[in-house]
């Protein structure tokens, strides 16, 4: 019994230098990141054949093509529900095909297009439901699916009659296909694509939707998902083009936006599927335009990598587009938020401090690391600018 003691006291003295050991490595220095890669995405594109109102130009060659130009690494087609052979030169969707599908016109299309370690190409859907009032919206769900292997393509999705399904309807359906979930542009000039908040139960929200640039729809997104982490809900952050012409010059046009423009870097070990999926679902995400980047990381007193309530620094990483004017790199801290939801006619309001605000230059790259108290709430980080596009937004640290 003695030996087995001292041998535990051995054990745990050892543990504990090595913990000593690593810390005082990680004290002249920021630790080492884990490895891996960040891979950039567009994850809510539409193709010609498939949605209304592309113009003709956007079959998946077209798409894959000047994705891989772009030095886009992965796109998710989302082509919205039922309206597969639709006429492309309009935008009305033929009442035959509601809730006949099929939904994942270019499975196979994708599958046939995507380059081993060079580039991934999914048929998702956007799932369209609508109200016959226009100014009440309902919600479209992008519903990328998280298994390519096994996930049944030939599922079909109800999304009318008018006014008879709702975003919660939606949402379990798309669970239950074995999608992840997101809330394309969840506040929106078009208010019958906006999204009616019957149900939290999704996965991520995107908080840039291809537009003019950061508009206040997309603020207002950004407010809610950051509500949503502080009501305590695991919700990532995304930001996609919404493209529907694939030619468009970047960065794109009021309701034309650019492919890629913004884009969502997701960080993973490799470039396959599945580990994009994982770093999707773990919020290991940036939102970003053009080149500009912007990603956070939180650390311990001694710089090593943090967890929870031990973090007393955070380090913000990346660089400047040429083309964002005046770019400002701001650090927030949110502690708490009105949150009017489920009224789809107010919006949230976040509580809110900055914590440190650096004016950069164009075409700079940037390594700050800011010293703060750890107190409970969610640190995020924008490098914005006057113009609306080439932004960045850096995903949440969340310390409950």
């Amino acid at each position: 019994m003695k030996r087995r003691y001292y041998f535990y006291t051995l054990l745990f003295l050892s543990l504990l230098s090595c913990k000593k050991e690593k810390q005082n490595q990680c004290a002249d220095t920021w630790e080492e990141d884990v490895p891996g890669y960040w891979f950039l995405g567009d994850l809510h594109v539409h193709a010609s054949g498939a949605s209304n109102d592309t113009g003709g130009d956007s079959y998946p060659i077209d798409i894959r093509n000047k994705a891989m130009q772009l030095g886009l690494d992965f796109v998710v087609l989302t082509d919205h529900s039922n309206s597969t052979g639709s006429d492309t030169d309009t935008t009305y969707e033929d009442p035959s095909l509601f809730n006949l599908g099929p939904e994942f016109p270019y499975w196979d299309s994708c599958l046939a297009l995507s380059l081993s370690n060079q580039f991934l190409f999914v048929c998702g859907n956007e799932i369209s439901p609508v109200n016959p009032d226009n100014s009440i919206p309902t919600g479209h769900i992008g519903c990328i699916p998280m298994d390519l292997v096994n996930f049944d393509k030939q599922v079909v999705f109800i999304d009318r009659p008018k006014g008879s399904v709702s975003g919660a309807d939606v949402l379990q359906q798309a669970d239950q296909a074995g999608c992840f979930k997101i809330v394309n542009h969840p506040y929106a000039i078009n208010r019958w694509i906006a999204y009616d908040w019957t149900s939290y139960d999704y996965d991520a929200i995107e908080v840039w939707n291809g537009t003019i640039g950061y508009d206040d729809f997309d603020r207002f997104s950004y407010d809610a998902w950051i509500c949503d982490l502080l009501h305590g809900r695991k919700v990532t952050a995304i930001g996609s083009s919404d493209n529907h012409r694939v030619n468009t010059l970047a960065p794109g046009e009021l309701f034309n936006p650019a492919l890629g423009y913004p884009m969502t870097a997701v960080f993973a070990e490799n470039l396959t599927w599945p580990n994009i999926i994982k770093g999707l679902q773990e919020g290991k995400v940036s939102v970003v335009e053009g080149s500009s980047r912007l990603y956070i990381d939180d650390y311990t007193e001694a710089k090593c990598h943090a967890k929870g309530k031990d973090v007393a620094w955070i380090r913000l990483r990346g660089q400047v587009d040429a083309q964002l004017v005046n770019p400002v790199l701001t650090l927030y801290h949110f502690t708490s938020c009105i949150d009017p939801r489920p009224s789809t006619s107010e919006y949230p309001e976040l509580n809110q401090t900055i914590v440190f605000q650096k004016t950069l230059d164009p075409s700079s790259s940037f390594d700050e690391g800011i010293k703060v108290s750890g107190k409970q709430g969610v640190y995020a980080a924008k490098l914005s600018g006057d113009n609306f596009h080439y932004w960045a937004l850096s995903r949440a640290i969340v310390i409950n």
